[in-house]
């Protein structure tokens, strides 16, 4: 199974969640952390402000009554005078002598204390008191809230980020099989088609449309595949009554010498029409996933020989000579394989090397037996007027490198097609002006 660099859609579906619950989140606890601060904060209001009133109501000024403060709180008392200015009756040691008197009652924050201000309106006892207590323990609760609203928001995101990439595994697994299926279909089996659930979502949805693609594409392949196989039958015929033609005209003894030349020429060409007509047949199989192999024992050298021989006119045209050599250890030529076939691979790949070549070289070609792999070796070298070449693509069902390029593309491929199918290897390799063709075949294959 194929995985993709870029993030995945069930990746992407638990960022955008995460990202959607984490802005919920942030701004939800956010103003909870504000409702709940300022009800603190008004409850501690409340508490001070209880405080204070409790220890005013202890308080005399005459005679002077100071109640004693609870630890770690300060206290300042004054008392009314009828002019409105204030007597200080009693202060307590430490920071709270810094703070100044409120404006008025109630509470406020200031140098780091919460300081409560009450005064009891009575004339009989006109005090003011003022109780401070320092802000850091009510600092610190409301430290912590914030931090348990930031944790749990944290752990929320993450557990919800887990559960909501195992729940888009569960969903897109029906996607996963989809995708899954659709790897395995191949132009040889277009009439699979992709499992459909009835869901009634987009997932069936899409089954469905891929199985209709599938069959809109296996109709029109099977179309030119079927007119492919029946032109080329077609063509079998006139060719075949023309070459008779022609046998019977150079068979006369009154045909003049040009003629005859000319009848030749023809004789040829004929031959060469038939020969790709036989390729075009094993293309249309080929593609349809029919192709149809009948073995026989034949030597492979000797089959080099005659092709070889076929071929000759062909290299002498671009003053090429053809040079066929055979491994001296190799004592046994005879192989297990479709002769026809395998005439078309080596008529491909001399054909091949004749149309690259640099015009006055030598096109090598070598058969053996390879004893450590167990297989019959051919090998076919030709030298090219660049450096390498790029043996990447040149398997490739009509590759060209270029559309000017002479051939159709399908000599090298039709060529691995059939000896893949007798179970051996088709090799290219490429460098120092020199292209290499090496092929594999085992002596005889599973039929």
């Amino acid at each position: 199974m194929k995985f993709s660099r870029h993030p995945g859609i069930r990746l992407k579906i638990t960022a955008a969640f995460a990202l959607v619950f984490t802005l919920l989140s942030v701004v939800l606890n956010i103003y909870s952390y504000h409702k709940i601060r300022r009800l603190i904060i008004a409850d501690n209001n409340r508490y001070l402000l209880s405080q204070a009133k409790s220890l005013l109501d202890k308080t005399e000024v005459n005679p002077v009554i100071i109640p004693l403060p609870q630890k770690n709180t300060f206290l300042k008392i004054f008392a009314r005078n009828y002019n409105g200015s204030k007597t200080l009756l009693f202060q307590s040691p430490g920071a709270i002598q810094k703070i100044s008197l409120p404006k008025r009652t109630g509470v406020s924050d200031t140098l780091g204390f919460r300081v409560a201000y009450v005064s009891n309106t009575s004339d009989d006892n006109p005090a003011e008191l003022m109780l401070a207590v320092n802000a850091a323990s009510l600092q610190a609760t409301l430290r912590y809230l914030l931090l348990l609203l930031l944790l749990s928001t944290l752990i929320s995101v993450l557990i919800s980020g887990v559960i909501s990439f195992w729940l888009a595994r569960f969903f897109l697994k029906p996607l996963q099989q989809i995708i899954h299926k659709t790897n395995s279909i191949t132009a040889g089996h277009l009439k699979e088609r992709v499992p459909v659930k009835q869901s009634n979502d987009e997932l069936q949805e899409l089954a469905e449309t891929i199985n209709d693609m599938l069959q809109r594409i296996d109709q029109a392949l099977q179309q030119q595949q079927n007119f492919f196989a029946s032109a080329s039958h077609e063509l079998k015929t006139p060719l075949a009554v023309m070459r008779a033609e022609l046998e019977v005209n150079l068979r006369r003894n009154e045909t003049s010498e040009q003629m005859t030349n000319l009848l030749n020429s023809q004789m040829d060409e004929i031959n060469r029409l038939q020969k790709i007509v036989e390729e075009f047949l094993v293309i249309s199989q080929i593609k349809a996933g029919r192709l149809s192999l009948n073995p026989d024992k034949f030597d492979l050298s000797d089959l080099c020989l005659k092709t070889g021989h076929q071929l000759r006119a062909l290299a002498t045209a671009k003053n090429l000579k053809t040079v066929i050599r055979f491994d001296e250890e190799t004592e046994d030529f005879t192989i297990f394989a479709d002769k026809e076939k395998m005439r078309i691979v080596i008529s491909n790949l001399l054909v091949n090397a004749i149309k690259y070549s640099t015009n006055g070289s030598v096109i090598n070609c070598t058969v053996g037996y390879n004893a450590e792999k167990q297989q019959m070796v051919l090998e076919v070298e030709n030298s090219i007027p660049e450096e390498s070449l790029d043996t990447a693509n040149l398997t490739t069902a009509f590759y060209r490198k270029s559309v000017l390029d002479i051939g159709a593309g399908v000599g090298l491929w039709l060529c691995r097609e059939i000896i893949e199918a007798h179970g051996g290897q088709l090799n290219l390799h490429s460098s120092n002006y020199h292209f290499v063709t090496s092929v594999l075949l085992p002596v005889k294959f599973a039929v």
